[in-house]
């Protein structure tokens, strides 16, 4: 399996879940709910990063080849979040540009930031954790 990679420091939770067949995408959904819930994300903010790592999980299905969704927590600076990656080496040869824009359009209103690492191409896609997305602490 490959390695996580991520252009921020990262911290546990580190999960991954490969993708084989469409059960997968249950597995996914509920891994990531899981990691987002480690790192103090809302309901609502684990429903949106689970929207999007099932989203990245049926994009790599459909390539026919197993693929590896890394779940992973990060930090920069004061800021701490969940990054979810998934290596794409079948997107080596098209544009970057093309890549994000069609990525943000479909997935850019469930997630902070959307990256696309090369060599080997990886997408990143990353949720910062905020004051009005921590989960209440009663």
């Amino acid at each position: 399996m490959s390695e996580a990679r991520s252009p921020y420091k990262m911290r546990p939770p580190v999960m991954q879940v490969r993708v084989e067949d469409s059960m997968d995408i249950m597995i996914v959904r509920d891994t990531t709910r899981r990691a987002a819930a480690l790192l103090g994300f809302s309901p609502a903010h684990r429903a949106q990063l689970a929207s999007a790592s099932a989203t990245l999980a049926e994009l790599v299905l459909k390539t026919g080849e197993v693929h590896t969704i890394h779940l992973n927590g990060i930090i920069d600076g004061a800021r701490s979040g969940l990054q979810i990656s998934s290596e794409t080496p079948w997107l080596a040869s098209v544009s970057a540009n093309n890549v994000l824009t069609a990525l943000k359009s479909k997935m850019g209103e469930l997630v902070d930031e959307i990256l696309l690492e090369r060599d080997p191409t990886t997408i990143l896609m990353v949720m910062w954790l905020t004051s009005e997305g921590r989960q209440d602490e009663r």
